[in-house]
């Protein structure tokens, strides 16, 4: 029997009153997968759990968690509030229920005519068997010192982790909602040797999307 599929979707509820955050939500329901959604305020999408919590890395990491817990799927997608995504994206399966897999075929847009990449694993691009993410969540948690936080968001991007490309990118969104710095030029980079492969294109060449309603 082939493994089950799931959405996880975490928001703050900031852009729920801008054009990108239903239309982030509309594009994931096309993946025709269930979804456990976890916010801040209530909302009606999938199976919604909300937290009376102040926004924040440490509330991020509490709301995926809670997400993870609810779900019942064996494979889970991870998926934010500022991600068009692909249903594409989902047609990967995850071959290994011990490590991490990331989407790289993304691009970052924003109100401005260029949009950039590099060769780089986010957990906007996450996806894994949920039992790995409960027991690596469950530990960030436990050990979170928000005084001393390092800013690494990406589980086991330095040890067990493998990549993929889906046949269509997703699109991350940026705007002064991010809770992530936004990286527009080398210049931006603290290790350039972390841009692996950068590159930029003008907007109008992201064929795959229609972005004209969202920035």
């Amino acid at each position: 029997m082939s493994p089950s599929k799931g959405l996880i979707y975490y928001t703050d509820n900031r852009l729920d009153n801008l054009p990108i955050g239903p239309r982030v939500r509309e594009e994931l329901l096309k993946a025709n997968l269930p979804i456990v959604s976890c916010t801040l305020k209530p909302i009606e999408f999938g199976k919604n759990i909300w937290l009376d919590m102040e926004r924040g890395y440490q509330t991020m990491f509490r709301q995926i968690l809670t997400c993870l817990l609810e779900s019942d799927a064996d494979i889970v997608y991870f998926c934010e509030h500022d991600v068009l995504y692909p249903k594409e994206h989902f047609d990967f399966t995850p071959p290994d229920n011990d490590k991490f897999y990331y989407d790289l075929n993304w691009w970052k847009v924003g109100k401005r005519p260029l949009a950039v990449h590099w060769d780089a694993a986010q957990v906007s691009g996450l996806a894994c068997y949920r039992k790995l993410a409960i027991d690596h969540y469950s530990d960030r948690l436990e050990t979170f010192d928000p005084d001393n936080f390092d800013r690494k968001f990406e589980p086991s991007v330095d040890t067990k982790y493998e990549t993929w490309w889906a046949d269509k990118p997703h699109i991350d969104v940026r705007g002064n909602w991010n809770l992530t710095y936004n990286k527009w030029k080398l210049d931006h980079f603290r290790k350039k040797e972390t841009a692996v492969n950068f590159q930029e294109k003008p907007l109008s060449d992201i064929k795959e999307w229609d972005l004209t309603d969202i920035l």
